[in-house]
């Protein structure tokens, strides 16, 4: 009796490993069958993970007066916020003046290539074919072609080529001088290192202040590129009467004009 229960536990045991090598011999089989789409998953994962972001193109706008550029060929200034909304990217683009176009894209595998289809005002815009070269996604169709990479986008429109570099956000407190000769305080105040602006305004007690971060990277010469925090006063939002640099990859920044104190770090590093 314990021979034949034996015999038929064996016999069951062999069945059950059997059909388990077959199904996952199968698994195998199928999920290589098109390995393209695999890389293409992938690439997609990358992709949604360095997408996420403030971008702006305050350099090159800085900079192309000084290039001498011709003014038929400058571009305004642009912000870009990138969100990861599910499965999808949001994004909500500003522009000079205040304009805004907000768009879904949504993202699919087919024939082992990343295609993304760009939704605005409700419907279906425009789609791109994605390709990667190393660490370089670029994405063609639409209005043109678009290049991600970790320092940021080259985004390519009618307007003409826009160089949008990532921005670093940085959390500040500022402590303009009263009229009595103390300091009021203000904290948790954000900017971002692409041109990021704060303002404090005006009171009975001081004047309105404010704070712009800068990470100045030079077009040409040989001047190094460096972390600017930029202060101002008044009105005037152009000219800066005081300013200090730092290292590129300076986690804070700190500044006593003695009419305001303030110091900014990183997020990462609060």
């Amino acid at each position: 009796m314990k021979a034949e229960t034996m015999t038929r536990l064996t016999t069951k045991f062999a069945c059950l490993m059997t059909a388990l090598l077959t199904t996952i011999s199968s698994s195998a089989l199928a999920q290589n069958t098109n390995p393209e789409d695999r890389i293409a998953e992938r690439d997609l994962v990358e992709i949604k993970r360095l997408l996420p972001g403030i971008y702006t193109n305050e350099e090159q706008v800085y900079f192309q007066e000084n290039l001498d550029l011709p003014e038929s060929e400058w571009v305004p200034r642009t912000e870009l916020v990138v969100t990861r909304t599910g499965q999808s990217i949001s994004t909500v683009t500003t522009f000079e003046g205040g304009r805004q176009i907000e768009a879904r894209h949504d993202y699919t595998i087919k024939d082992g290539a990343i295609q993304v289809s760009a939704i605005r005002f409700g419907r279906a815009d425009c789609s791109r074919i994605v390709t990667r070269t190393f660490d370089i996604f670029t994405a063609k169709g639409c209005e043109g072609d678009l290049i991600i990479s970790p320092d940021g986008l080259r985004m390519t429109n009618g307007q003409g080529t826009f160089e949008m570099r990532r921005a670093r956000t940085f959390k500040c407190w500022v402590s303009p001088r009263k009229v009595d000769g103390s300091y009021a305080y203000y904290n948790d105040l954000v900017v971002h290192d692409q041109g990021g602006r704060v303002w404090i305004e005006a009171t009975d007690e001081h004047p309105r202040v404010g704070l712009k971060l800068r990470n100045v990277k030079w077009p040409t010469g040989v001047n190094r590129d460096s972390m600017v925090l930029y202060t101002y006063q008044g009105t005037d939002e152009d000219y800066s009467p005081s300013y200090v640099w730092a290292d590129p990859d300076a986690e804070r920044l700190a500044i006593n004009t003695r009419w305001l104190q303030a110091s900014c770090t990183t997020d990462d590093a609060t």
